[in-house]
């Protein structure tokens, strides 16, 4: 049994660092936000600091750690480890993190995106265990996702499969931060929610009374969960706003079970604690996509771990 590890989650708003033990139970943590404008060079020297606090935290050297696993917000090379790009922080292209970890830590290291690594962590820890066949689906400043087959995440021959965010749901529509048009993401993911919703406010200021004032007056500071909470109390600009996500998630999502028949959907992010005024309406749309039977033999169900799923995940990947 492998004694100690550590996890890191790199996101493009906060990066974690995680000293696990060997059942992968958590004993110290470490969480800081990421200084967008220091790129790759800034980030990985804030994880070894964080790195080496952790292990100091908890009494031990690094000499006592097996290896590291490293989820990181973006597409990752598996093979080599190669961080290809960041879509929400500059710098990160093609920067070689695994090497660079291995030399700075001496320690063997997996790196895979940070979908992945909460899909591996959902399916341990979380709402997929017991589950062979599933898809994770992570919904928060963008949208990742990850797939499992008899118990095997689907990496795809360049190790980059699973990119339900950048699936195409409407070909006119927004411009998305891959630089492609109409992806999922550009339009479900919180930040777009957030931005549909500015627009839409703007456009229609009478309409959007209720949601500018559960931003504190403030249209700039209208996100996805003021849109989710007003839409609860009847508002109908905001109600209109989730219609128009719940109906372009269930397109992907309808389009994912007639394609993979899995046993479960899981939605994890943010807007996974959103509750019923998403879950209700998204299970109905699915089932006017998907076929009969693959709808029938699928749960879609909210994400358990969450904000946790990508250290859990960092935690699984190096498990793994």
């Amino acid at each position: 049994m492998v004694n100690w590890i550590l996890a890191m989650d790199v996101g493009g708003t906060k990066q974690t660092v995680a000293l696990a033990d060997g059942e992968g139970q958590i004993q110290v943590q470490q969480r800081r936000p990421t200084e967008r404008e220091s790129g790759a060079e800034g980030g990985i020297e804030v994880l070894l600091e964080m790195a080496h606090e952790v292990v100091a935290e908890a009494g031990l050297t690094l000499t006592e750690v097996a290896r590291v696993g490293i989820g990181f917000g973006g597409p990752v090379d598996v093979r080599t480890g190669t961080v290809l790009l960041s879509h929400h922080v500059p710098g990160w292209e093609n920067v070689p993190l695994r090497a660079i970890m291995e030399e700075k830590l001496g320690l063997p290291t997996v790196v895979d995106n940070d979908a992945n690594a909460g899909t591996l962590g959902e399916a341990r820890f979380g709402a997929g265990r017991g589950a062979e066949d599933l898809v994770y689906i992570n919904i928060g400043t963008g949208i990742g996702g990850g797939i499992m087959v008899k118990g095997q995440l689907v990496r795809g021959v360049t190790t980059t499969a699973g990119e339900i965010g950048h699936t195409t749901v409407k070909e006119d529509g927004p411009l998305c931060t891959c630089g492609k048009r109409g992806c999922l993401e550009s339009i479900c993911s919180g930040d777009s929610i957030g931005r549909r919703a500015r627009e839409a406010v703007t456009a229609q200021p009478n309409a959007g009374r209720a949601l500018v004032e559960a931003a504190g007056g403030q249209v700039g500071a209208i996100t996805s969960e003021t849109v989710f909470a007003v839409a609860a109390q009847g508002d109908a600009l905001a109600q209109a706003l989730v219609d128009e996500t719940v109906h372009y998630l269930a397109l992907a999502i309808g389009n994912l079970l007639n394609l993979l028949n899995p046993e479960l959907v899981i939605i994890g992010g943010g807007l996974s604690e959103v509750g019923d005024i998403l879950f209700v309406p998204l299970r109905q749309a699915v089932r006017e996509i998907a076929l009969e039977v693959p709808y029938r033999a699928a749960h879609i169900v909210p994400a358990e771990l969450g904000y946790e799923a990508g250290i859990l995940g960092a935690v699984a990947l190096a498990l793994e």
